[in-house]
C-alpha cells in the first residue's frame, strides 16, 4: 500500500472518521485493493457497525489472513457484535494463539465465551471468576452485567476482572461537546472521563483500578473483584445522568 494513503487512513481512523476510510477505499477498483486495504475497509465497516459487510470483506482475503492475528481479531469482533459467539470464539482463539500477548484478543475471547455460556451455546470454555465458581453461573456477576449494559465484565483466569466497552454510539453526544478540542468519544476519551469520575467520586479506588484503553475500546481492570463491581455500578449510574456526565467530562484531559 502507498505510504501516503496508509498514513491518511490511520489519521482518519484515529479521528473516528470511518466513512472517509470506506469512501476512499471503495473508490479504488476492487482488483487494485491489496490485503492491507481490504483489512482497513473491514475495520472501518466494523466501526460503523456494518458487521455483515465487514465479514464479507474479511472472508475475501481469508487465505492471506490465516497467519495474521489482526485479521482473526477483526473478523471475531464482527461475529461478536452479531452475537455469533461460536464463530467469534474460534476467531479470537486463533488471534490469541498467533499473538498471546494481545490483551484485547484475550478479553474479547473471554467475553465471547461468557456470552456463549449465557446464551446457552455449547462450549467447553467457561472462564473462572474465582476458584470453584464459573462466571457463566455466577448470579451476582450476571446481575451486575445486566445493570451496567452496554458495558461488559470479563473475568480472567489470573483472578483479575475487566470492565470493557466497545465505544461507538453510547453517550457519543457528550464527547461531541468538546469535539473542537480533539475529543472523539474513543476509548482514550472514555478513559479520561472515567479517571475524573474515579478521582472525584471514588478516590479510595484510585490506586486499585487500572486503565488499559485502546482507540475502539474502553477498558479498566483490577484483581479486586469488589472494587471493580462497585465502580462499575456507580460509573454506569453516572453515565445515565447527562448533567453529571457533562460536568465530569468538562474536567477530562485529552490523552
Amino acid at each position: 500500500m502507498d505510504e501516503g494513503l496508509l498514513k491518511q487512513l490511520n489519521l482518519w481512523h484515529n479521528k473516528s472518521q470511518y466513512a472517509k476510510i470506506i469512501n476512499k477505499i471503495t473508490e479504488i477498483p476492487e482488483a487494485d485493493r491489496d490485503y492491507e486495504l481490504v483489512c482497513h475497509l473491514g475495520r472501518a465497516l466494523n466501526n460503523q457497525e456494518n458487521y455483515n459487510e465487514a465479514i464479507q470483506y474479511f472472508l475475501s482475503v481469508q487465505e492471506q489472513g490465516e497467519h495474521d492475528p489482526l485479521w482473526h481479531f477483526r473478523i471475531g469482533y464482527a461475529y461478536y457484535y452479531l452475537k455469533q459467539y461460536k464463530e467469534a470464539i474460534v476467531a479470537f482463539e486463533q488471534a490469541v494463539v498467533l499473538d498471546p500477548e494481545d490483551s484485547h484478543g484475550n478479553k474479547f475471547l473471554e467475553m465471547s465465551r461468557n456470552a456463549a455460556a449465557r446464551a446457552g451455546n455449547e462450549t467447553n470454555h467457561i472462564v473462572n471468576v474465582e476458584k470453584g465458581m464459573r462466571s457463566g453461573t455466577d448470579p451476582r456477576l450476571l446481575e451486575i452485567e445486566e445493570k451496567i449494559n452496554p458495558f461488559g465484565l470479563v473475568a480472567h483466569n489470573n483472578g483479575s476482572i475487566s470492565m470493557i466497552l466497545g465505544v461507538g454510539k453510547y453517550k457519543h453526544e457528550v464527547f461531541q461537546t468538546r469535539a473542537e478540542e480533539g475529543f472523539e468519544g474513543n476509548g482514550y476519551d472514555w478513559g479520561s472521563l472515567a479517571a475524573v469520575f474515579l478521582e472525584e467520586k471514588m478516590p479510595h479506588l484510585v490506586d486499585i483500578i487500572r486503565f488499559d484503553p485502546e482507540a475502539d475500546t474502553f477498558c479498566i481492570y483490577t484483581d479486586n473483584k469488589e472494587a471493580i463491581l462497585s465502580f462499575a455500578i456507580a460509573f454506569k449510574e453516572a453515565c445515565e445522568d447527562d448533567s453529571l456526565m457533562k460536568d465530569l467530562f468538562s474536567r477530562a484531559v485529552l490523552d
